[in-house]
């Protein structure tokens, strides 16, 4: 991972707490008919509890009603512990993407009455057209404008704050264009980040000004009680935790361990990789323990790990699989760039991340790059 020389501009994102459209299973999008539920409202108090240690410079908000509730708890907790915080700012370009008549529909009836158009969102979302509600003839890209307002607003907080700490409070689609924004990941990839309610992530930038940073953790759940966070996609297919060699903490990371839900423990036979590998395995009785040499790592984790994932279901009785991955982090990255067609920095000797393969057909997701000692402290 980088080491800026300067002090660096860190940049918070926290997802609003679970809403009354989120209950009902409705698309939200800019719409401002969805409020906080009440489990929603004490999650992003315990969200702001989290956040404690930080001392934010300042603090931008979405001006939807879910995201005002969810920065209204945060404050209120951050206010327990600093009597100077900075006041919040409403930022419009913060609003969640525009999702036309399909906001306030249930995501069962778009899939079936908007079949071609909800498959290409899934799939391929930044082709994604839907008719503009001022003029149905006229159609518009929701990942085209999103983007392009994530940019500008990154453009003028790393501006105007450089070298200090912002805290944002916004939807999931808004967090994904910032945080795809700050780590050159491509609109393409849209579906590829996950942000749970009242997730948090982090971006660093360096103190120069540059929009290219660096993603220091990813929707981090740990203070809700979730040390791994939720399946957006369903239990199903395969789930891949990817951890450093490096890591020295391995008694935090254990914490992460359920032995009823680890099947699998993968290593390459470098013997940092050998020793952690089977630390964590003694903890998971129940799960197959494999090596693999280093040249045929990348080889086997493709073919056999993703492209054969069904038949791999087949032989454990559970419609999730979940594996441990211990490796060099040359190999870590190497797995990550083969996934998302870019370089990114997901696993250090202070983190892991968390990648889950819904199906066959479906796109990677990336639900997580969550601290190894279960703190989002710097």
């Amino acid at each position: 991972m980088n080491n800026y020389s300067t002090p660096s501009t860190k940049i918070i994102l926290v997802r609003h707490g679970r809403s009354t459209y989120n209950e009902q299973g409705r698309y939200q999008g800019s719409s401002d008919k969805s409020v906080l539920t009440e489990k929603g409202s004490k999650a992003a108090f315990q969200t702001g509890l989290a956040l404690k240690n930080y001392q934010f410079d300042a603090i931008y908000s979405s001006p939807l009603k879910r995201v005002q509730q969810t920065t209204q708890e945060i404050t209120k907790a951050l206010k327990t512990f600093h009597n100077n915080l900075p006041a919040v700012t409403i930022d419009r370009r913060l609003k969640e993407v525009k999702m036309g008549a399909w906001e306030g529909l249930p995501y069962a009836y778009v899939k079936e009455h908007f079949s071609q158009e909800y498959a290409c969102w899934k799939q391929t979302p930044h082709l994604l057209a839907l008719a503009s509600e001022d003029d149905p003839e006229q159609q518009f890209y929701p990942l085209k404008d999103l983007y392009q307002q994530a940019k500008l607003l990154l453009t003028d907080i790393i501006t105007k704050h450089r070298g200090q700490t912002v805290l944002i409070v916004a939807h999931g689609g808004t967090n994904r264009a910032l945080i795809s924004t700050g780590i050159g990941l491509s609109s393409e990839k849209y579906q590829s980040l996950q942000q749970s309610n009242c997730g948090i992530s982090c971006l660093e930038f360096p103190d120069d000004g540059s929009l290219q940073g660096e993603l220091k953790w990813l929707n981090v759940t740990n203070h809700l009680g979730e040390y791994l966070p939720k399946l957006k996609e369903g239990k199903t297919g395969l789930r891949w935790l990817l951890v450093s060699n490096k890591v020295q903490e391995d008694y935090h990371l254990q914490q992460y361990l359920e032995p009823e839900s680890i099947n699998l423990v993968v290593s390459d036979r470098n013997h940092d990789s050998q020793k952690l590998a089977n630390t964590c395995k003694q903890q998971l009785s129940q799960a197959l323990r494999l090596s693999i040499n280093h040249h045929n790592f990348l080889d086997f984790w493709h073919h056999n790990m993703v492209k054969k994932q069904q038949e791999l279901a087949s032989k454990i009785s559970s419609n999730l699989i979940t594996g441990l991955i211990v490796a060099e982090e040359s190999l870590l990255e190497s797995i990550a760039e083969k996934l998302f067609q870019t370089k990114l920095n997901l696993s250090s000797n202070n983190s892991f991340s968390v990648i889950h393969y819904p199906s066959m057909n479906h796109h990677p997701i990336l639900q997580g790059l969550l601290p190894i000692a279960l703190s989002v402290d710097y």
